[in-house]
């Protein structure tokens, strides 16, 4: 089975998702980090959230350079209940230490704080098909 991904200008719907749900599974996760020999920091997480209705996946790297740049490229996957697609986007934000003059400093060690702040540089969104289903099988319906 394969999933088929296509372009597409259709968006995960961010108002959908500040709606009150309950959320009944939340986590996240650090996958890696790395202090850069004291010049910087650059990491990976995951973070997750499942609703009655849909999911919604973040996945983030984050590079800061000390006195250089911080760089947010963060894929998101989000899936409706009873639909047969999930969407991703991808985005690149980044911007030099020198374009960020007048943001706080305070808030280059935070990525959910200084990713509004970043450039945006590239942004792709691609509907993936999920594969049709096949029942299963089971010993009862073979011998009938």
């Amino acid at each position: 089975m394969q999933m088929k991904a296509t372009k597409t200008e259709e968006r995960i719907d961010m108002e959908k998702l500040k709606a009150r749900e309950q959320i009944m599974f939340f986590d996240e996760v650090l996958l890696f980090e790395d202090e850069l020999h004291d010049h910087g920091v650059s990491m990976i997480s995951a973070k997750i959230r499942v609703m009655p209705t849909s999911f919604f996946l973040l996945l983030r790297f984050f590079l800061r350079v000390d006195g250089v740049l911080i760089r947010i490229n963060d894929t998101r996957l989000y899936h409706e209940a009873g639909k047969d697609f999930m969407l991703r986007e991808f985005s690149t934000r980044e911007s030099k230490v020198a374009e960020l003059k007048n943001v706080p400093a305070a808030l280059y060690t935070d990525p959910n704080e200084i990713a509004q702040h970043l450039t945006l540089k590239l942004t792709e969104s691609e509907r993936l098909e999920l594969p049709a289903m096949q029942p299963q099988t089971t010993v009862n319906d073979v011998h009938q």
